[in-house]
């Protein structure tokens, strides 16, 4: 599948800014809607009109969000043995190495102008390198629930972002959503409302994971830019190379035993992020955008913070507090209020 020039998306998250004819950046909400942690897709857009495949699509749909929120339980057992850089490195490189041939036989060609490809290495840093950098880290330092739970900001974000960086308009509404997602962040950071722990550790933990945020958010905006001249199929290949090359010096394993003494349950884990999440899971979701819409598909992305919390209580032992329940609630009234905004 190729994306068309100009108007394909590189996103995860359900906003997404492009630049029209005009130069005039819009936001919309008609994108994939993905957690900024699983690498660059892309899709072609399609009708809301389109008749709907119910039983498959939608069983293709739940399961992408099942592969996305058992990706961070199995990350945090992963980085049990192998440090969150070298975690880091390794998904990536796989990922990489899955999608590539891929995108060698879709893409006829692949030249690019010297600027654009300084830009594209801006790009990776951002969406590929220091994102998924900040989510390893992130996550190896709190708590999985609390990751996929944090991770569902990244549309504000990139509202904040596309204020900042291009003035763009924002409705009442859309203030609104992004003051009441913060209200959100804060009951989910918190934890519970008998103190705060600033020295703790799964603070620390909490704010770099919203870093994994900005970065994607600062990635998506700025893509847009690119996306005039180039496919996003171009685009996502060339992001996912540089983001390859850069992750190589943190390659090796730091913890006792590196990468020999590994556990084959460590070994699987880091297979499993790496391939079922980066690869099977957006294929599943490519098919129901195909089918259905993005618009739609945009609501399924919501189960994705159950679906992991739902594996990482049995498997890691976490709890989630009843103040982090209603914050994850709040954070996504905001995000809805600021998508009708």
């Amino acid at each position: 599948m190729r994306g068309g020039k100009g108007r394909g998306i590189i996103d995860r998250i359900p906003i997404s800014s492009y630049i029209e004819s005009e130069i005039k950046i819009v936001i919309s909400w008609d994108s994939l809607s993905l957690d900024p942690h699983r690498g660059c897709v892309f899709h072609k857009k399609t009708a809301l009109t389109e008749k709907r495949k119910i039983s498959l699509t939608d069983f293709s749909l739940i399961m992408a969000t099942v592969i996305w929120g058992s990706d961070y339980p199995f990350a945090k057992i992963a980085m049990e043995e192998i440090s969150p850089l070298s975690f880091s490195a390794a998904r990536t490189l796989l990922a990489t190495a899955a999608l590539f041939p891929f995108f060698l036989i879709q893409e006829s060609s692949w030249k690019v102008s010297r600027r654009d490809f300084l830009y594209l290495i801006l790009l990776a840093c951002f969406g590929t390198f220091l994102n998924r950098i900040c989510w390893s880290v992130g996550l190896n330092l709190s708590t999985a629930s609390n990751a996929a739970l944090l991770m569902t900001t990244s549309p504000i974000f990139v509202l904040i972002t596309s204020v900042l960086l291009f003035r763009s308009s924002v409705t009442w509404r859309a203030t609104a959503g992004i003051t009441v997602a913060f209200v959100g962040v804060f009951l989910v950071i918190r934890g519970d409302l008998k103190g705060w722990d600033w020295r703790a550790t799964n603070f620390l933990g909490d704010l770099i994971l919203l870093g994994a945020s900005v970065s994607w958010a600062l990635f998506t905006v700025l893509a847009k830019f690119l996306l005039k001249d180039y496919s996003s199929l171009k685009v996502t290949a060339y992001v996912m190379a540089i983001g390859s090359i850069l992750s190589l010096p943190f390659l090796p394993n730091e913890k006792p035993g590196g990468w020999s003494e590994i556990s084959a349950l460590a070994w699987f884990s880091v297979f499993y992020v790496g391939l079922s999440g980066n690869c099977l899971a957006y294929f599943l979701w490519m098919k129901g955008i195909q089918n259905i819409g993005p618009l739609r598909t945009i609501l399924y992305s919501y189960l994705m913070p159950i679906t992991a919390i739902a594996f990482s209580v049995p498997l890691l032992g976490e709890t989630v507090t009843a103040t982090q329940i209603w914050g994850g609630l709040i954070v996504f009234t905001g995000i809805f209020l600021a998508r009708s905004g």
